[in-house]
């Protein structure tokens, strides 16, 4: 009988850490910019994050753009993404609530990201790749979680011989959530590291 699968989100479950976090430090260099640069970024242009997370841009591209954009010096800004995405802080606590867990379940780690996942996050927190038996990215799937009615969810299912209604999902978008649900599975909407920890103790 083939395990149950668990979906975990990254952003927004595992770690909370925003892009540029150093920008929110007043005293950053490029502090002023972050407020223009979040608002041309997820506001007025959305369809360019899209692009991004399915592999159409990558990281050096939308720093050249955002560069261009608010006359910001390229290298500078690029090295601070780096080094940003190369520290991110991940939840440990929840990561020990997940190990356990895998006697039972195959734990898949779904995020809707870009290339630097893979290039600048994932090398720093190789332990991940311990943990999670699969670590899919959106960025070199070319596809997001919502694709198709949950294209994505469906392809996992059928390689582990699994029924969605074998299948769990912790994740913090409610229309992530809602397709999930509609195929079947069970998915648990978290805002908060504290609400995750709950799933995994009362509810996995």
């Amino acid at each position: 009988m083939s395990k149950r699968l668990i979906f975990v989100d990254y952003n927004g479950v595992l770690s909370y850490d925003p892009f540029w976090k150093s920008l929110l430090d007043e005293k950053h260099e490029l502090n002023s910019y972050l407020q223009d640069i979040e608002h041309y970024l997820f506001k007025e242009n959305f369809h360019i994050v899209i692009d991004w997370m399915v592999g159409k841009y990558n990281s050096e591209d939308i720093h050249r753009l955002l560069s261009d954009t608010f006359n910001i010096h390229y290298h500078s800004f690029f090295e601070t993404f780096v080094r940003d995405c190369e520290q991110m802080v991940i939840s440990t606590s929840i990561l020990e609530k997940l190990k356990p867990l895998k006697k039972e379940f195959t734990l898949i780690l779904a995020t809707g990201n870009m290339d630097s996942f893979d290039r600048f996050t994932l090398p720093k927190h190789r332990y991940l790749l311990d943990i999670f038996d699969e670590i899919h990215n959106s960025y070199n799937l070319g596809i997001l979680k919502t694709t198709n009615e949950g294209e994505y969810f469906k392809r996992v299912c059928k390689k582990y011989n699994v029924n969605p209604a074998n299948s769990y999902l912790i994740d913090d978008s409610q229309s992530t959530c809602q397709v999930f649900n509609n195929l079947g599975g069970m998915a648990f909407r978290t805002q908060t590291e504290e609400e995750v920890l709950g799933v995994c103790t009362n509810h996995l």
